[in-house]
């Protein structure tokens, strides 16, 4: 592979909009973690990219062959997070959003919440 992982990384975030601390929130790893991961300080692990593939927008398989890592093994987790694709889109837009607008969402999400 001619690009570092973390390059990789930090182009597939910057495409999308995100930043550390949104792809830390949608994927319940520690921001300090991905920033590791983007400095390259760390090597990326099957579990984390895992994690850190749905606030991606990428397949997990298509993320474990970037990082040249095989899916060999059955998944840790039984079945997919629930709804992790739609929380990594709902992540990428709400990255995008302007101060008022991420409020905004966030008092919808919070009706939403309330409501079920």
């Amino acid at each position: 592979m001619t690009q570092s992982f973390a390059d990789i990384l930090h182009g597939l975030m910057d495409n999308r909009e995100l930043s550390p601390r949104a792809v830390s929130r949608a994927s319940a790893r520690a921001e300090s973690t991905i920033l590791k991961l983007l400095n390259g300080n760390i090597s990326p692990s099957t579990e984390l990219l895992r994690d850190i593939a749905p606030a991606l927008q990428i397949p997990e398989a298509d993320l474990l062959l970037i990082a040249g890592l095989a899916a060999r093994q059955p998944l840790s987790h039984t079945k997919p997070y629930r709804n992790s694709a739609e929380i990594g889109e709902l992540v990428s837009i709400a990255s995008s959003l302007a101060d008022e607008q991420l409020r905004q969402l966030l008092d919808i999400a919070s009706n939403l919440k309330a409501e079920a």
